[in-house]
């Protein structure tokens, strides 16, 4: 055996693998690239938080999960078809929660101390490819946000950090417990995220979906379902001296629905160069007819009509920097929302929330530290009988790493 000649022949061979194999390689600025020469960035955030909930019977302290925001990994990936036209994609994924935070609930009895939440699996957020021309929108196939998706949340955009709820998070799972019998207060069977809401149902889904190009500050997209159903967004803001404006619209036909026919919600949030800012924000559900039997609402015992679920929410803010590690926000919020319980055919009962946040950034770790103290109130009819529940309480440490 020729030692030298075989050492020859085996080098040879790993330099033709090494060329003929597209190889991962980490660019300066830890993007990874391939033999296609396409990109790939890799991104996600872990959310943590420790919460104190109390239905008025009981109470518990618990160690959770996310709930308006999750625990999550992404993959982005881009390339240049040519110099007008990108084909890009991304993968995210909800990572496994142990605690989910709006799976977490109380007890039926005085002083019971609850249960912990479910275990959760990775879930798919969003799973798509997309063309984007520079001139004539973007062309997106896959799950991924719908076209009508955050219309009703402008204060999330335009404050840049975590703003407070608008509607039901952290205690989102716990009952509201009916006390019109003192001594022995029971579960309803209507919870904090039954009863609250800011109406952004539309989510993500399997969706082919078009941005047009963006004019004179305005956005405006499309999307529709295998099912059939469509949905339309349009965005706007500017910049008026030392005022930021940003509002939002979106209308989702939800007519192959058995129950609705659409969902229309909208906000608007303007922030001053000090930090002030504020926001309000509305939408509707309507519901088809399929309660009425010959025009007679069926199971109206109130006899005052059938409504529509619908919500309104008002917050004030104001963004600082009192240190140096990044911004310090701070947010009260408001939201009511009427008939979103399906009782009495969406009839007599109203969520009410208020919400009051402090949050710190750290920027150089992509960290953020918020509290929130929100209360929850409930309020219905049995026919014209007013039912009473007790408020629910819930106080939350949270934490977001970002990566």
């Amino acid at each position: 055996m020729n030692f030298k000649n075989t050492l020859k022949s085996s080098v040879a061979v790993a330099a033709l693998y090494a060329v003929a194999t597209p190889v991962t390689a980490i660019a300066a600025d830890d993007t990874f690239s391939s033999g296609n020469k396409n990109s790939l960035k890799i991104s996600g955030q872990i959310v943590k938080a420790i919460q104190h909930v109390d239905d008025g019977t009981s109470d518990k302290t618990y160690f959770s999960d996310g709930n308006w925001t999750s625990s999550r990994l992404r993959w982005v990936a881009s390339g240049k078809l040519s110099d007008t036209i990108t084909i890009g994609g991304a993968i995210e994924m909800n990572t496994p929660q142990s605690n989910t935070a709006d799976s977490l609930t109380l007890g039926t009895a005085r002083g019971a101390r609850g249960t912990e939440g479910a275990d959760s699996a990775w879930g798919i957020r969003h799973s798509y490819i997309y063309a984007k021309h520079k001139t004539a929108g973007k062309l997106t196939l896959g799950q991924t946000s719908v076209a009508a998706d955050g219309s009703g949340e402008a204060k999330y955009t335009i404050n840049g950090m975590f703003a407070g709820s608008d509607g039901s998070s952290y205690g989102s799972g716990v009952f509201f417990n009916n006390v019109a019998t003192a001594s022995a207060p029971t579960n309803s069977t209507v919870t904090v995220a039954n009863a609250i809401t800011n109406m952004d149902h539309a989510g993500r889904a399997d969706i082919l979906r078009y941005d047009f190009p963006k004019f004179m500050n305005v956005s405006v997209k499309t999307s529709v379902k295998d099912n059939g159903q469509w949905d339309v967004g349009a965005a706007w803001s500017d910049k008026f001296d030392e005022f930021k404006v940003q509002a939002k619209a979106g209308f989702t036909d939800t007519n192959q629905d058995v129950s609705k026919n659409f969902i229309a919600t909208g906000s608007i949030a303007v922030l001053h160069d000090s930090g002030l800012n504020a926001s309000i924000a509305g939408g509707k559900t309507g519901y088809q007819n399929q309660f009425e039997s010959f025009g007679t609402p069926v199971g109206d015992t109130a006899g005052d009509g059938i409504d529509d679920p619908h919500f309104f929410y008002v917050g004030v803010g104001y963004n600082a920097k009192l240190f140096g590690v990044g911004g310090t926000g701070f947010h009260l919020g408001w939201n009511t929302t009427d008939n979103n319980v399906l009782k009495n055919n969406h009839d007599d009962n109203e969520g009410e929330a208020w919400a009051i946040s402090a949050v710190q950034q750290f920027k150089s770790i992509g960290t953020e530290i918020g509290i929130e103290y929100a209360n929850y109130s409930y309020d219905s009819k049995s026919g014209t009988t007013e039912n009473t529940f007790d408020d629910v309480d819930a106080l939350t440490l949270m934490t977001i790493f970002k990566f």
